[in-house]
C-alpha cells in the first residue's frame, strides 16, 4: 500500500485468495513458528501489524490484508505482489484432503502494463494445486472481475456471504484525508474520514458493543484498516494518488439489504464509479433483496450486472455503478 513520492502508478485493486476448509485445523491460527511472515514474504509483501479476537486473527500488510480463522484464510495483497506464490507456502501447514473450497479472484488491474502477469497465468498457477475453472463477469473493455473457483466433489458451503465495493475515481477532498501530510496519524485518517464511526455502527447493529481495528497510514500516502468483531470482517484500503485513485471495502457480514452499507461507504469516497461484488453460498442466497440494493443508491446509475453460479453452492453477482451526471 506505500507509495514513494516518484511511484505514480501504485496498482491499487487487490488480489484475493481464499482457502475454505472443511474441518477446523487447531493451530492454523498460529505464528510462532512464523508461518504467517513466511506465506506473506512469499508474496512480496510483510506483516505490518496484527490483532486477534476469540474467533479470528486479522493482520495488515505492507500490500493489503490477511485474515485467519480456524477454518478459512482469506488473504488480499495489491501494488506488484504474486499472491499466487503464497499458495504453496500455505499448503505447506494446511492439508489438501481438508480444503474444501478455494478462491482466486480480482478485478481488472489500473496499470496492466506494470504487472508481472495476467490472470490466466494466475490461473494456471492456481491449477497446478487445484484442477478450478475461470471465469470473468463483466464487459471486457470495461471494469470487469475474474474469479477462480474449485470445490471439492463432495463439498457442502456453509452460510458464507462477501460483499466488495472497488471505488475508482474518489473526491480529491476525501481522497487527500489519506495523505500524511494531511493526516499526521492513522487515528487522525480513521476519525477524520468517518471510518471509524462506520466500523463502529457496524459492530453495534449487530449486537457487539465494540469493534477491534487496526490500521496504518502510509507514507506519503495510503492507508488500510481491519476491523474484527464475533466472526465477522470488515476491511477498507485507499490508494489516493490522482493518477489513479481506488478506494476498496470488503466484509463477510451477511445482510438482507445492504443499501444502508453501500450508501455508508459511498459517502465516505464518493468515487466516480464503482464495482459491486457479491457472493454467497446458495444457503444464504440475498438475490431477491438484490434488485432493491442495486436501485437504492442516489445519484448512481447500474450500467452493467453479471449472475454467474459456479459449481458446488455459490453464486456471484458483479455490477458497475458510474455516477450520474447533474444537468
Amino acid at each position: 500500500m506505500e507509495t514513494s513520492a516518484t511511484e505514480f502508478e501504485f496498482e491499487g485493486p487487490e488480489k484475493k485468495l481464499e482457502i475454505i476448509l472443511s474441518s477446523p485445523q487447531p493451530g492454523l491460527r498460529s505464528n510462532k513458528d512464523g508461518r504467517w511472515d513466511r506465506i506473506v514474504e512469499a508474496a512480496n509483501a510483510s506483516i505490518l501489524s496484527n490483532v486477534s479476537a476469540e474467533h479470528m486473527d486479522a493482520y495488515v500488510l505492507s500490500e493489503s490484508s490477511l485474515f485467519v480463522w480456524d477454518d478459512c484464510i482469506v488473504m488480499l495483497t495489491c501494488g506488484q505482489t504474486v499472491l499466487t506464490n503464497a499458495l504453496p507456502e500455505i499448503l505447506r501447514i494446511v492439508d489438501e484432503k481438508n480444503v474444501a473450497f478455494v478462491f482466486y479472484e480480482r478485478k481488472n488491474f489500473i496499470f496492466p502494463h506494470a504487472q508481472p502477469s495476467d490472470f490466466e497465468d494466475e490461473a494456471a498457477v492456481m491449477r497446478k494445486f487445484f484442477p478450478g475453472k475461470s471465469y470473468r463477469l463483466g464487459p471486457s473493455d470495461h471494469d470487469h472481475f475474474h474469479i477462480f473457483h474449485w470445490g471439492r466433489p463432495d463439498a457442502v458451503p456453509q452460510p458464507d456471504t462477501t460483499l466488495k465495493m472497488l471505488m475508482s475515481g474518489l473526491d480529491p477532498a476525501a481522497g487527500a484525508v489519506f495523505c500524511e501530510k494531511n493526516s499526521g496519524t492513522a487515528a487522525d485518517a480513521g476519525e477524520r474520514s468517518g471510518i471509524y464511526h462506520f466500523c463502529r455502527r457496524q459492530a453495534r447493529s449487530r449486537g457487539k458493543d465494540e469493534v477491534m481495528t487496526d490500521d496504518y497510514l502510509f507514507s506519503p500516502q495510503g492507508y488500510s484498516i481491519n476491523g474484527i468483531f464475533g466472526k465477522n470482517y470488515l476491511t477498507i484500503h485507499i490508494t489516493p494518488q490522482p493518477s489513479g485513485s481506488y478506494a476498496s471495502f470488503e466484509s463477510n457480514i451477511a445482510e438482507e439489504d445492504y443499501s444502508e452499507v453501500m450508501r455508508e461507504v459511498i459517502s465516505i469516497f464518493r468515487p466516480d464509479k464503482f464495482s459491486l461484488i457479491l457472493r454467497t453460498s446458495r444457503e444464504n442466497y440475498f438475490s431477491s433483496q438484490y434488485l432493491t440494493m442495486a436501485n437504492s443508491l442516489s445519484g448512481y446509475k447500474m450500467t452493467e450486472r453479471s449472475l454467474y453460479e459456479p459449481d458446488r453452492g455459490y453464486t456471484v453477482t458483479f455490477s458497475n455503478y458510474i455516477r450520474e451526471m447533474k444537468e
